[in-house]
């Protein structure tokens, strides 16, 4: 009985200062607003996902920020799937370069962050296919 008020007084102590017990990432822990698990997989339609996911989430808070993202994710996606994997690396470049533009504006910096580094993945990922 002791144990157990110890261990809820405890997780209780460390709520209060901040830690998520729940949160299984580190990511989550550093303040990022979502986890992406379709970043595990690294691709254009895992990208994709994201941006949606963000804009529902309201990480991205202008539709057509989210439509232009997708947009150049489309593109990149059309020009891989024809093997001009050059021309996708270069379009999914210009969507890290436009969600960077974003940030602050339409899309929160912590997410800004979070889109680049999965975007850069799937670079890295067509770049080894």
């Amino acid at each position: 009985m002791k144990l157990r008020l110890v261990v809820i007084a405890l997780a209780m102590l460390l709520l209060a200062l901040g830690f998520n017990l729940f949160t299984p990432s580190s990511a989550s822990a550093q303040g990022m607003t979502d986890d992406c698990m379709h970043s595990a997989s690294a691709t254009i339609d895992s990208l994709e996902m994201c941006v949606k996911h963000a804009e529902e989430q309201g990480h991205i808070d202008s539709q057509n920020v989210a439509h232009a993202l997708l947009l150049k994710l489309d593109k990149a996606e059309d020009a891989l799937v024809s093997g001009h994997t050059r021309t996708a690396i270069g379009r999914l470049k210009a969507f890290i370069h436009e969600v960077k533009d974003q940030s602050g504006k339409h899309i929160q910096p912590m997410h800004v962050k979070h889109l680049v580094m999965h975007a850069d993945m799937v670079i890295q990922a067509i770049q080894k296919g």
